[in-house]
């Protein structure tokens, strides 16, 4: 299912910023309370809990993220059967604790996603082309090598997995709640020669049964 983004141009860079509604945003926050987290971002005391993709109780929520990338793929023209979602974790910042996440990429992953659930300390992104601020003249209208972003309650940012973020130090009166994932490609990747692909890849993902992407789904209106 077809699911609406807002284009924005970081740097340039696009990334795409979608909107979940308020029940799958209400149920999802509820099973972050009963989550066990663990101190995997010492010393920035970011607590994290992996694998959520593989927890039933959030496959509504898997399948949402899956529809957004689906949107994306088809009005990109990715060239492979599938992008799967195929890993996913939730992260709590305390309230007021002064945690955050350290400036990092995701390797090994082509788009990712990061979903605010709650208010608290933005994302700070980073500009991969940092050269653009040792120039002595430039005119690209760029805004700056770092921007900051919060996505809002139910907001959810998509974004190329080798832009380097981190998120702020969370001060605020309010436990800081996102789910961050990746995606790989799956099935059939860049055709080649003869219609051949250059590569055949399975890849864990949220949904086993995850086939090709139906283009009819997709179309725009």
């Amino acid at each position: 299912m077809r699911q609406d983004y807002e284009l924005k141009n970081f740097f340039p860079i696009q990334f795409y910023e979608f909107r979940c509604n308020q029940t799958l945003l209400d149920d999802t926050l509820e099973l972050l309370q009963d989550l066990e987290y663990g101190s995997y971002n010492e010393p920035a005391g970011v607590l994290t809990s992996a694998d959520i993709h593989t927890k039933e109780e959030f496959t509504p929520l898997m399948s949402w993220f899956q529809e957004c990338i689906d949107t994306i793929h088809f009005d990109t023209g990715i060239d492979c059967d599938r992008l799967a979602v195929n890993k996913a974790w939730a992260n709590q910042s305390v309230a007021g604790s002064g945690h955050r996440h350290d400036a990092h990429r995701h390797p090994m992953s082509y788009l990712s996603g990061i979903f605010y659930l709650t208010g608290g300390a933005p994302t700070v992104f980073v500009d991969p082309l940092f050269q653009r601020e040792w120039a002595s003249f430039h005119l690209d209208g760029t805004i700056g090598q770092e921007l900051t972003y919060h996505g809002g309650h139910g907001g959810l940012i998509v974004f190329p997995s080798y832009v380097i973020h981190a998120s702020l130090p969370n001060m605020d009166p309010v436990n800081r709640f996102t789910i961050a994932f990746n995606t790989f490609p799956r099935g059939n990747v860049n055709s080649g020669a003869h219609g051949q692909p250059m590569a055949r890849v399975e890849v864990e993902s949220w949904n086993k049964k995850l086939g090709p992407l139906r283009l009819d789904h997709y179309a725009r209106d």
